[in-house]
C-alpha cells in the first residue's frame, strides 16, 4: 500500500483507528541528510508511558496515567516521494473502546443468541440460516478464541470482528456472516453494506465472483463479488474471506450471499475455470447460467501452455476459439487446428478446458445475457495491492469500503453529468439518436450512437418473407454475414450476432433493418432498463417486465430500497444531506396526516356499524337495543354457571 503524502498516509491510520476503536498520535521521524523524511511512525495514544520527571512532579493535581505501553504501530517509509507501509503491528495491550459497544443484529437469528457448532447446527438451518453460519453478534464469544489456518493469528479475527460490530452501528443494513468448523474456529467469513443490497436489487443480473486473490499472510482466499452498473462502471455487491476452495465453503458463501441480498438468482454468474465451484453453483444457483470468464482462461492459458501462448499464432487462434466464432462447427475446425499445429492434442489443461467449453467459448453461450462484461483492469489492481504481506484483516476491509466509496462517488458524479450535461448528435434529424440521448447514460449512449453511425455503411438484402416476417443479409465490410429475422407485426427481431441477447443493446445489424422498415424510434421491448438514465427510479424487474417480490410485501422493499439510495447518495455532501432531511420531514408529515384521517374515518363507519340506533326491522317492531341486551344476559348466566361447576370439581379434587 502507498499513499502521495503524509497527510494522506496519517489519515488513513487514523481512520482505520476510529473502526478499530482506539485513538492515535504521530510518532518518531527518522530523516536523510538533506532533511526529508525517510521513515515515519504513527502509534497507538497509549504507546509508551508518561515521562518519570513529569510523572514525579509535584503539582495541585495529577492526572491520571492514561498510557498503557502499547506497541500498536504503523511504520511508513518514504520511496521516490510515495510512502509506503514497511512495518504494521496490530496487537494491543489494552480494551479497545468499541469492544463495549452492543449492536443489534442484521438478521433475526441473532435473537436466539446461538452459538453454531456441530451440535446445533439443525436449531440454525430452522431459523433460515446456512448450516454453521452464526451471525454479527453471537459469534464474538466464540471467536476470540479463533485461528487462522496457522493458529498464530486469534487477536486479528476478534479486531475484524469488532470492526465489522463497529460498522454495523454506522450502517444499520450491513451484514455480514462467518462460518465456524466443528472446534468453534473461523473458517468462512463474508460481509456487505446496505448500499450493495440496493446495487444488487438493479445491476445483479450479472453477478462475477472471483476466487483467484490469495492473502499469503492467512493463507485465505480473498472473494470479491462484483458487477456492472448502468454506466458500465464496476460496482462491489460484497466480499468474502475463506479457508479453502471445497464445495462446502463455495456452497455456505454462495447460499450466504443468496440470503443477503433477499433470495434475488443472478441470470449469469461469472467465475474462474473451477470445477468445484460449478459442482456449488448447480446446488444454490439453480436459476443461473454459468460462465467462465475469457479473461480467467487466457490468465490460466498464460500458466498451462505458456511456451506456446506467447507465440502470436496460438494466441490468436486461441482467441478466436474464445470470441470470434460464429458457429459451433467454426469453433470445432478452429480448435481442431490448434491442438494439431503445436502439437498440443495431449496437453491435460487444453483437454479439460475443451470439456467445459460451453461455459467459456462465446459461441455456446451467445443468447446469454452477460452485460458485455469484460477484464476489468480496476477491479485486478485494487485486489492485488489489497492482499499484501503488510495488510491485515480489518485494514483490507478498511481498504475495501474506501474503494467502494470511491467507486460510489464516481458514479454519483456521472448520474450528475448524465442530468446536466447535453449529449453530442452526429446523425442531423435522426429521431433515433436523440431518443436515445433522452433515455440511455452517457455511456451506453455511447456505444449505441457507434452502432447507429455503422449502420449507414452496411450493405442489406432481403433474401425471403411471407408478408408477415422477412429475412435479411447484411454484410459489414472486413466482417461475416449476419442474418436478421424480422417481424412486421410487432417489429420483434432477431440477428445472428445476438448482441442484444448478450450485451442489451440493439446490433448495427438490427439497425439498419429497423432502418430499411421505415422504423425511426428504438421498439420498447429492446429498451433495457438497467441502461438507461432511469435504472434506478423504481422497483427492479424481471426479463418480462413483471416486477419483483410478492405484492404483499412490494411496497416496503420498495419504500425501504428508495430511501436507503436517497439516504447513500444525500450522505456525500452536507447540501444534499439537508434537503434529504427536508423532504424526509415532509414526507412524514404528510404520511402521518393521511393516517389521522384514514383513522378518523375508518372509527366513523365502525360505530355507524356497530351502532346503528333505534331502527326497526321492517314488520316486526323489532328493538336491536333489547335483543342485544338479552343475548349478553344469556352468556353472563352461561359463565356464572361454568364457575359454579368449576369451582364444585375445583373442591371435589382437594378433599
Amino acid at each position: 500500500m502507498e499513499f502521495s503524502s503524509e497527510e494522506e498516509a496519517y489519515k488513513f491510520y487514523e481512520g482505520y483507528a476510529n473502526k478499530i476503536g482506539f485513538r492515535t498520535r504521530k510518532g518518531k521521524v527518522q530523516r536523510l541528510s538533506n532533511g526529508t523524511i525517510r521513515k515515519r511512525f504513527f502509534f497507538c495514544s497509549k504507546q509508551g508511558f508518561r515521562l518519570k520527571k513529569q510523572a514525579d512532579k509535584i503539582t495541585k493535581y495529577k492526572r491520571k496515567e492514561t498510557r498503557t505501553g502499547c506497541d500498536a504501530k504503523i511504520q511508513f517509509t518514504v520511496e521516490n516521494g510515495k510512502w509506503v507501509v514497511s512495518q504494521f503491528n496490530q496487537e494491543h495491550n489494552h480494551h479497545l473502546e468499541n469492544q463495549r459497544h452492543t449492536t443489534r443484529s442484521c438478521t433475526k437469528t441473532s435473537e436466539a443468541r446461538l452459538i453454531l457448532n456441530e451440535n446445533n447446527a439443525e436449531m440454525a438451518k430452522d431459523s433460515g440460516t446456512p448450516k454453521s453460519t452464526e451471525l454479527c453478534n453471537t459469534v464474538c464469544s466464540t471467536c476470540v478464541h479463533d485461528k487462522t489456518r496457522d493458529g498464530k493469528h486469534p487477536e486479528e479475527v476478534q479486531n475484524l470482528l469488532n470492526y465489522l460490530r463497529h460498522l454495523q452501528v454506522e450502517d444499520l443494513s450491513l451484514f455480514y456472516a462467518v462460518q465456524l468448523d466443528s472446534n468453534n474456529r473461523l473458517k468462512n467469513l463474508f460481509w456487505r453494506d446496505g448500499r450493495s443490497m440496493v446495487d444488487y436489487d438493479y445491476f445483479g443480473d450479472v453477478l462475477i465472483l472471483d476466487t483467484t486473490f490469495r492473502m499469503d499472510k492467512y493463507d485465505m482466499i480473498c472473494a470479491p463479488f462484483w458487477g456492472l452498473n448502468h454506466h458500465r462502471q464496476y460496482v462491489m455487491f460484497g466480499c468474502a474471506f475463506l479457508l479453502d476452495e471445497s464445495k462446502e465453503s463455495f456452497v455456505w458463501l454462495l447460499e450466504t450471499f443468496m440470503e443477503a441480498m433477499g433470495r434475488k438468482q443472478p441470470k449469469t454468474i461469472v467465475t474462474d475455470e473451477n470445477q468445484v465451484m460449478v459442482e456449488a453453483v448447480k446446488v444454490v444457483l439453480l436459476d443461473a447460467e454459468h460462465q467462465f470468464g475469457a479473461w480467467f482462461i487466457r490468465r490460466n492459458a498464460l500458466k498451462h501452455v505458456f511456451a506456446f501462448y506467447s507465440q502470436p499464432a496460438f494466441e490468436s487462434i486461441f482467441n478466436a476459439c474464445i470470441s470470434d466464432c460464429q458457429t459451433e462447427e467454426e469453433f470445432e475446425s478452429k480448435w481442431d487446428f490448434l491442438l494439431q499445429k503445436f502439437n498440443l492434442r495431449e496437453n491435460a489443461w487444453l483437454n479439460n478446458l475443451y470439456l467445459s467449453r460451453e461455459r467459456w467459448a462465446n459461441v455456446f453461450h451467445k443468447e446469454t445475457f452477460s452485460a458485455g462484461i469484460k477484464w476489468c483492469k480496476d477491479i485486478i489492481n485494487v485486489f492485488q495491492n489489497s492482499t499484501s504481506d503488510t495488510m491485515n484483516l480489518s485494514m483490507f476491509v478498511h481498504q475495501y469500503l474506501k474503494v467502494v466509496e470511491t467507486q460510489r462517488l464516481e458514479e454519483l458524479y456521472e448520474d450528475l453529468r448524465c442530468g446536466e450535461t447535453t449529449k453530442v448528435l452526429i446523425l442531423s434529424g435522426s429521431a433515433m439518436e436523440k431518443q436515445a440521448a433522452n433515455i440511455y447514460t452517457r455511456t451506453i449512449f455511447s456505444i449505441f450512437q457507434g452502432e447507429l453511425v455503422k449502420s449507414l455503411s452496411v450493405a442489406i438484402e432481403e433474401i425471403g418473407g411471407d408478408g408477415t416476417n422477412a429475412t435479411f443479409k447484411l454484410t459489414e465490410e472486413g466482417q461475416k454475414e449476419s442474418i436478421v429475422e424480422f417481424s412486421c407485426l410487432d417489429s420483434n427481431l432477431a440477428c445472428s450476432c445476438k448482441k442484444y441477447e448478450s450485451e442489451g443493446i440493439l446490433c448495427v445489424h438490427a439497425l439498419k433493418v429497423l432502418n430499411a422498415r421505415n422504423i425511426f424510434h428504438i421498439p420498447a421491448q429492446y429498451i433495457l432498463k438497467r441502461w438507461t438514465i432511469c435504472a434506478k427510479d423504481s422497483v427492479a424487474e424481471d426479463e418480462h417486465g413483471q416486477k419483483l417480490a410478492d405484492q404483499k410485501q412490494q411496497p416496503m422493499i420498495f419504500l425501504l430500497k428508495k430511501s436507503l439510495d436517497v439516504i447513500y447518495k444525500a450522505s456525500a455532501f452536507e447540501d444534499c444531506q439537508k434537503i434529504a432531511m427536508y423532504y424526509f420531514d415532509r414526507a412524514s408529515k404528510g404520511v402521518e396526516a393521511v393516517l389521522k384521517t384514514k383513522t378518523t374515518d375508518h372509527l366513523k363507519s365502525r360505530k355507524a356499524v356497530s351502532d346503528p340506533g333505534s331502527t326497526e326491522a321492517p314488520g316486526r317492531g323489532f328493538d336491536a337495543n333489547k335483543g342485544r341486551m338479552m343475548r349478553m344476559k344469556k352468556r353472563r348466566a352461561l359463565r356464572i354457571k361454568e364457575g359454579r361447576a368449576l369451582r364444585m370439581m375445583l373442591r371435589m379434587m382437594r378433599s
